[in-house]
């Protein structure tokens, strides 16, 4: 099963049409994301083994409203040398209609000289056991 993130809906999300904006449904990404590689790091800071996003790409479905019941699943996609692509998917509740699907590419880096850097074979691992 995906990794799942359960999100509360606020007000603040909300647009003029009142439904949640297309860019906040990118933060809700980010924040299982986040969620999903915090359990990986295990308590190390993220500098330790980080990655900027290189792409973000979404394909909206449905609305989502305030008070709807919204999880985003994700799963690790595909692993290269020094990225790796992670897919999700944004629905009603767990598993249930779907409101967006996304993808992001992240790219491991040197915090210290700002530059790429390859996955440790440990960090692969998991990330393959992730998909």
């Amino acid at each position: 099963m995906p990794f799942s993130h359960p999100i509360e809906v606020r007000f603040s999300d909300l647009d003029a049409m009142g439904h949640v904006n297309n860019a906040v449904v990118v933060s809700f990404m980010e924040q299982a994301r986040f969620q999903w590689w915090r359990s990986f790091l295990g308590g190390r800071k993220f500098q330790e083994e980080g990655f900027l996003i290189a792409r973000a790409e979404v394909d909206y479905r449905m609305p989502i409203l305030l008070g709807d019941d919204v999880r985003v699943e994700l799963h690790c996609s595909k692993v290269g040398n020094s990225s790796f692509e992670l897919s999700y998917r944004i629905t009603k509740g767990l598993g249930g209609e779907l409101f967006a699907e996304g993808k992001t590419v992240q790219v491991m880096l040197d915090f210290g000289t700002n530059r790429p850097v390859p996955l440790l074979p440990s960090t692969r691992e998991w990330l393959e056991a992730q998909a």
